[in-house]
């Protein structure tokens, strides 16, 4: 799995959407969305967390671009910030989740 993020810049989305829904609606099966986190940037924009379950980064990031594409108005998806997308594992580390700590909740404990 694989995780994007990207930032839409203030005033890019119009009122009243629920994004992170509207994500989830637009999401084809070829997306492999598995979760969605929206939230709040500092500087007034929408910082968004996909979280993708494709097997390599390039085809995670040209995923979260089409659904990102249907998502978000026109003038709104040209203006936004990418940052390449990394490995759930690779960013779990550098949150210093130890080896007990890399299953998400969801998933059964390996027992081999």
């Amino acid at each position: 799995m694989f995780l994007v993020t990207a930032t839409v810049p203030a005033g890019s989305l119009s009122g009243g959407t629920d994004l992170d829904q509207r994500i989830r609606d637009l999401a084809s099966p070829e997306d492999q969305l598995e979760h969605v986190h929206v939230a709040a940037a500092p500087d007034g924009g929408t910082r968004l967390a996909l979280f993708l379950g494709h097997p390599d980064g390039a085809r995670t990031e040209a995923a979260a671009v089409r659904l990102l594409a249907r998502a978000l108005p026109p003038a709104a998806g040209a203006s936004v910030d990418w940052t390449p997308a990394t490995s759930l594992l690779s960013a779990m580390e550098r949150l210093g989740a130890g080896a007990h700590d890399k299953e998400l909740p969801s998933q059964e404990a390996d027992t081999q």
